[in-house]
């Protein structure tokens, strides 16, 4: 039997996530931070058009096992997801190479809290995931997230944050 998996919220740097195309007032932490995520109503949305960046880096090496990702049953529910591992600086011009996994998510996947099962073999060691949201269920402007759960288990090494001095 494996390590079973858990949120790994309590393992992401939060001051460090950064969000790209983010519309003002309507940002990262509504998707991502605990109380945030679980409130439909507060979302993480796009600026100049449907794409997002999220990118989430980890107090220590994590192993990822599973993905959710929910939007509204509106039509601005993400659909098209490439996830990315270990690529701090992910921008719009260098989303179009190979992604650790590439997702077409079903209107029931993006808007509800089914799991995202993830290839285990290329989400191993991960210090950093960015999620690139490419496109929505309806094919609009606007995409929405309403929540981001990233689950998996700590590789079992030193938290440097956690280190004192002598």
């Amino acid at each position: 039997m494996g390590i079973p998996e858990t949120d790994l919220i309590e393992e992401m740097d939060l001051s460090s996530v950064e969000c790209l195309n983010m519309a003002t007032g309507k940002e990262w932490g509504n998707a991502v931070k605990p109380g945030y995520r679980e409130d439909a109503g507060l979302l993480c949305q796009s600026d100049d058009d449907e794409q997002l960046i999220v990118t989430i880096p980890f107090k220590q090496l994590v192993n990822l096992t599973s993905l959710i990702i929910r939007g509204p049953a509106d039509g601005t529910a993400p659909r098209t997801v490439k996830v990315f591992v270990n690529k701090p600086n992910l921008s719009f011009d260098n989303c179009g190479k190979k992604a650790a996994e590439s997702l077409v998510l079903t209107a029931a996947q993006a808007t509800g809290d089914e799991k995202i099962e993830l290839d285990f073999t290329q989400f191993q060691n991960v210090r950093v995931v960015s999620i690139f949201v490419d496109d929505n269920q309806g094919g609009g402007d606007v995409t929405n997230v309403a929540k981001i759960v990233v689950n998996g288990h700590p590789v079992h090494t030193t938290n440097m944050s956690e280190l004192k001095k002598c």
